[in-house]
């Protein structure tokens, strides 16, 4: 191969390997709400490979949030927000993986049992 075509095979490479970017997106769940109270979304992105901490962005109704995880394992990251609203959709940059709801609870959704 010519030094010129090496040159250009070379930066084509580098070019589309660069360009590559890896987001996770919500795998299941999204309608999911706490109306107008205040939830706690848990959401987990597995599969990461051992993927250095990533950022997961949430979409309410009421609001878009973003955060690092609470949380890396191996091959997984959790991540936690605090939102009312709807659930619309949640993606992570930069993570390959599965990103899944994996539970959210309201507050003042659940009675307090009777203290004796």
């Amino acid at each position: 191969m010519k030094k010129g075509k090496w040159i250009i095979a070379v930066a084509t490479a580098v070019a589309l390997s660069g360009a590559t970017a890896f987001a996770a997106l919500l795998s299941n769940g999204s309608g999911q709400s706490c109306g107008d109270l205040e939830g706690t979304w848990h959401f987990v992105n597995n599969q990461t490979g051992g993927a250095p901490a990533g950022t997961l962005t949430a979409t309410f109704t009421t609001e878009v949030t973003s955060t690092g995880p609470s949380k890396v394992l191996g091959s997984n990251q959790h991540f936690i927000v605090i939102a009312s609203g709807m659930l619309i959709d949640a993606t992570t940059d930069d993570l390959p993986g599965k990103l899944v709801l994996s539970d959210f609870s309201c507050s003042g959704g659940k009675e307090e049992p009777p203290k004796k």
